[in-house]
Formats: structure tokens, C-alpha cells, sequence
């Protein structure tokens, strides 16, 4: 229940002119950060972090979440018009993201993610301020054997990818696991390292990504003299972008079950907006009546990845304020923000100072606002990339891969990793192997790897326990329905097409 007197105290404490241009600079600074291949919101945070020291607390964490929101947002700019993710959330909006670029519809591509994210965003705040504890509660309750089968959940995507070559999407993807297991393992063993000490901490995820899916695009980017076509230049429109924002509207359940799913898996500790993308979008496809048209440009695909990705910073703010447990690197940085200024997250912060939190979460609903304007505004800017010759835009888009890929851990071997994942993208490009299989594994892959190892050690070996336990069971089960529907879905749609063909 909300407590309307503290609300309103929350309320009145961002009456200010400094807190509004504190928002603003915020969400403008996370959109632009996001929006760079290889920035993540949690190295977005750690540059304004030494900033927020000489600020009080409020003031602190409205700008971190601020900027938070607008980050997560931002990875979709780059991941529609260059099909380089920004952030790791936004690799499923590149899906069908870019399809609609390379047809001509980046606006409405644009326009659809703004208005995604911003109800996504706001269903997340939404259930932050009246279920906060509820939801924490039952996110707590996820163990190692629940974490191994959420990665595994979200894997099955692999299941409806590239139907008609279903043999090479899961070699794909075996791939991508396999990948994902090279460094020193959660037991302590070294695994296929060949003696390149820069792998003991694994292959990093970001380069890998920014190779598979922006770099591999190059090589098929320098035969034509457009990005979107051979001749034609793009027409920059605010009205088709600003259409796109409110076609998202006209797809409520994949809205509502996206943001729902988001907000829960981002209340989860160490899953996140990836894993809560990959499901949603897997979702959507299962239940759309045009499943083989999700990467190939449908907006449902678009819709589905944003609203879940943005959803989920609400559902990490969840764990964050009422537990003092953070979700991911993000707000981990957060966290310690708010130890710095004094303040212990967790019940007691929520009994002592409810006034400050309700600001932030207030604070949170402000920022979408902010976001919707900045996201149009740079989002038409930054099309104008698509009306520079691919002669500029090449190498201007391979320069900004290996800065982004360097960027990580300022190592030219993350950029080296990235031009090998690069070729190897091409390779597999050529021989129709989907690299998307592979970014699943490599992203999802640790998760898994790391969780059932606990489970092993923790339950010696017992593995009993993932049909004992209530949420473990569900979780098998949905993944044993997700990975066979694919299959029954298409053999109903082939029935009816034979009787209609039939009848006619």
C-alpha cells in the first residue's frame, strides 16, 4: 500500500529547479552512453559516480537513476540503425531493430522502442511503488537450481530460431556455450585457455557481441552505397517516429507481458534486462500469429525486447531498495552510493526514510518523461548516419567497434577478440549458421555454468532437487512446453494450410 503522506513528501522534495536539470542531464547522459557499441549502464554510472560525492543523497541517487534509465534505453539507437548493440539488453531489439532499418522504416523502428521503453519503464515503477515487497519476496526465493533453469529458459529461443535448419542453430548455439566456458571455472579448473592469461577471466561478452553482429554487418556494408539500400537515401521523419511511439499502444498483452516479465526477472539478483529480453522476445514469437516473420522486421519483435529490457531497471530498483541486495553491476555502483551518503538500503531505509524513497521511485516516473523527449531528439539525429556513404560509414562504424570493445577493460585484446568474432560471424553468415545462437550462448552460457555447478555442490549431486523445488519444477516445465512449441505450432499452421488449400 502506498503511504500518501510520505508520497507527497517525496513529492515535494523534487520541487526544484536543480533536481529537474539534474533529470535531464541524467537520462540525456545515459542515452548517449548507451548508445555507444560496448558502453553498458554500469560503466555509464561508475564515470558520474565521483561526481554525485559532493551531492546529498537525494540528489545522488536521482541522477544515478536517472541515468540508469536512460542508458538501458540507449543501447536500442544503435542496435536499430547499425545493428551494434549498445548494451547487452539491447541484442534482441537488434533482431527484427535492424531488419526495419535495412527496409526503410528506422523511424518507426526508432519511434517503437521510445515507446517500449517509456512503458516498460513506467509499468516497472508502477509495480516499485505498490508491490515493491511482494515481489522481492518471491525474487529472494531464487536459488542456484532456479538460476541454472532461467538461463536455460531463456536458451530455448534457440528452439524457434531457423526452423528450417534447426540442426545448425543448435550447433550454433553450442558454440556460443562452449565459448562461454573458456577461463577459470566456478571450481577453479582452467579451461581452454591455451595460455593466453587474458582468458583466465573468459572471453569477454561485449566484444564477442559487438563482432558477431556490428562487425560481421561491415563485410556485407561495403558492397552497397547506402546502409538501407544501394541508391536511395533515408528519409528522417519525426511524424513517422513519433507514430511509432504510439503504434506500441496497439499491442497490449505483448506490452503488459513483456514489462511483467522484465520487472520480475530484473528483481531477480544477477539475471537482468538480456535474459529478460531473450525471454520476452521468445514470447511474443510463440504467440504471434506471423511467428516466421520475428527477425525479418517485425515490430512486435522490437516491442517485446525494449519494454522487458527497460522494465527490468525498475524491477533491479526493486531488490535494491527493499532488500539492499543489488541486481547487477548497476546497481551494485547505486548501492554503494547510497552506503556513502549515510544510508543503509533494506527495510530500514524504507521505515526511517520513506519520504526518500518515494522520491526516488517519483523520481524514476519523472525521468520517462525526459526520456521519451530526449530519446526522439537524438534518435532523429543520430538517423542521419544512414544517409552517410558506407565509403565514411565503414570505417567510421569499425573505429567505433574496436573503441568500444577496447573501452571495456582498456585491453586491445577484447578489441582482437572482437575481429576474430567478427570473422567467425562472417564465416557462419556465409554457410547460413545463425550468429544470434551463438550470442545467446556466450551471454546466457556463465549463468548457467556457474549456477549448476552450485546446485551440484550444494545439493551433493543431488539433482532431485530441481523437480522438488515449486519454482524449479515450473521452470522445467516451461522449458520442456517453450522448446517443443515451436514444433507443434508449425505442424497446426501446415494442418490448416492443407485444409484450407483443401476447401478451396
Amino acid at each position: 500500500m502506498i503511504e500518501w503522506s510520505a508520497f507527497l513528501g517525496g513529492a515535494s522534495q523534487l520541487m526544484s529547479l536543480e533536481i529537474a536539470l539534474i533529470i535531464t542531464f541524467g537520462v540525456f547522459f545515459g542515452i548517449i552512453a548507451g548508445a555507444i557499441p560496448g558502453f553498458s549502464s554500469a560503466m555509464a554510472i561508475a564515470i558520474l559516480l565521483p561526481v554525485t560525492y559532493t551531492m546529498d543523497a537525494l540528489t545522488a541517487m536521482v541522477f544515478l537513476a536517472s541515468n540508469y534509465a536512460g542508458s538501458t534505453y540507449g543501447g536500442s539507437i544503435a542496435a536499430i540503425l547499425l545493428n551494434a548493440p549498445g548494451t547487452p539488453g539491447a541484442v534482441a531489439t537488434a533482431f527484427d531493430g535492424y531488419e526495419m532499418t535495412k527496409q526503410g522504416k528506422s523511424s518507426e523502428a526508432l519511434g517503437l522502442a521510445i515507446g517500449s521503453s517509456v512503458v516498460g519503464g513506467v509499468i516497472s515503477y508502477a509495480l516499485l511503488l505498490v508491490a515493491m515487497y511482494p515481489i522481492a519476496g518471491f525474487a529472494i526465493r531464487f536459488g542456484a537450481p532456479e538460476m541454472f533453469l532461467l538461463a536455460v529458459l531463456g536458451l530455448t529461443i534457440i528452439a524457434s530460431m531457423k526452423q528450417g535448419s534447426f540442426a545448425k542453430a543448435i550447433l550454433a548455439g553450442l558454440f556460443g556455450v562452449l565459448i562461454s566456458a573458456v577461463g577459470i571455472s566456478p571450481t577453479g579448473a582452467v579451461r581452454a585457455t591455451f595460455g593466453f592469461t587474458n582468458l583466465l577471466d573468459g572471453v569477454s561478452q561485449m566484444p564477442a557481441i559487438i563482432g558477431f553482429l556490428a562487425f560481421t554487418e561491415l563485410y556485407s556494408m561495403i558492397n552497397k552505397e547506402y546502409v538501407t539500400s544501394d541508391s536511395e537515401k533515408v528519409e528522417r521523419s519525426y511524424k513517422e517516429m513519433f507514430l511509432g511511439t504510439v503504434k506500441c499502444l496497439k499491442s497490449p498483452i505483448n506490452l503488459l507481458r513483456s514489462s511483467g516479465i522484465g520487472t520480475f526477472i530484473g528483481a531477480v539478483p544477477a539475471a537482468g534486462a538480456t535474459i529478460a529480453s531473450f525471454i520476452s522476445y521468445n514470447q511474443a514469437k510463440l504467440s504471434s500469429k506471423e511467428p516466421d516473420s520475428f527477425g525479418k522486421g517485425n515490430p512486435d519483435g522490437v516491442i517485446a525486447a525494449e519494454s522487458s529490457n527497460n522494465a527490468s531497471t525498475g524491477g533491479a530498483m526493486i531488490t535494491m531498495l527493499a532488500l539492499g541486495i543489488p541486481g547487477g553491476g548497476t546497481t551494485a555502483m547505486m548501492l554503494g552510493a547510497l552506503m556513502l551518503h549515510g544510508l543503509q538500503p533494506g527495510p530500514r531505509l524504507f521505515m526511517n526514510q520513506m519520504e526518500f524513497v518515494y522520491a526516488i521511485i517519483i523520481a524514476l516516473f519523472l525521468s520517462q518523461i525526459v526520456m521519451y523527449i530526449g530519446g526522439i531528439f537524438f534518435s532523429y539525429t543520430l538517423t542521419g548516419v544512414l544517409n552517410v556513404s558506407t565509403k565514411i560509414l565503414t570505417p567510421s562504424i569499425a573505429i567505433l567497434c574496436i573503441v568500444g570493445s577496447f573501452a571495456l577493460s582498456n585491453s586491445m585484446f577484447d578489441a582482437r577478440i572482437m575481429f576474430v568474432f567478427g570473422f567467425l560471424g562472417w564465416i557462419m553468415k556465409k554457410y547460413d549458421y545463425p550468429a544470434i545462437a551463438v550470442v545467446l550462448g556466450i551471454v546466457l552460457g556463465p549463468m548457467a555454468d556457474a549456477h549448476f555447478i552450485r546446485t551440484a555442490i550444494r545439493y551433493g549431486g543431488d539433482y532431485t532437487v530441481f523437480f522438488t523445488r515449486p519454482i524449479s519444477l515450473a521452470l522445467l516445465i516451461s522449458i520442456v512446453i517453450l522448446s517443443i512449441a515451436p514444433f507443434v505450432m508449425k505442424k497446426i499452421r501446415e494442418a490448416k494450410n492443407q485444409r484450407f488449400e483443401e476447401g478451396a
